[in-house]
């Protein structure tokens, strides 16, 4: 993924491994691909404070699953401004595109949810997803 060193995400003298916020960091990402944006959402405005390990992965599962939906609909005013000219042309692109997006925003929304199962971050490329809600300390550099 990149080069950039591991956070140090010991809250006091704590460490990562708390159940609880691992299991919080998997369910942003598990309820963006059940419920869109606003799961993940949620768990970003409820346990941001609660530690910076499920702010940074509540965050990347807004930031995807927002992005994601930006993207489809884009898709969908594209479907609709070639439906204009003919319906089977708008299916046969719109459909196969909105199906791709979904796809892609599925796997990296389950390699999140495994590398939160690992206590490890999760870098998503800058191309495809775009920065909405920020983790709240910036890049992964700034844990140190």
């Amino acid at each position: 993924m990149t080069s950039k060193p591991a956070p140090d995400w010991s809250r006091g003298g704590g460490t990562i491994g708390r159940d609880v916020d691992v299991a919080w960091a998997m369910v942003s990402y598990l309820g963006a691909i059940f419920g869109g944006p606003l799961i993940p959402l949620v768990v970003y405005a409820l346990q941001r404070k609660e530690s910076s390990f499920m702010r940074y992965h509540a965050a990347r599962a807004v930031n995807i699953s927002v992005s994601a939906a930006l993207y489809l609909f884009c898709c969908a005013i594209l479907g609709g401004m070639l439906a204009l000219d003919s319906v089977t042309t708008a299916l046969a692109i719109a459909l196969p595109l909105a199906v791709a997006l979904w796809l892609i925003m599925l796997r990296y929304l389950i390699r999140g949810v495994f590398s939160a199962h690992r206590g490890e971050p999760f870098e998503v490329p800058g191309w495809l997803c775009a920065t909405i809600v920020k983790s709240a300390l910036g890049s992964v550099s700034r844990f140190r």
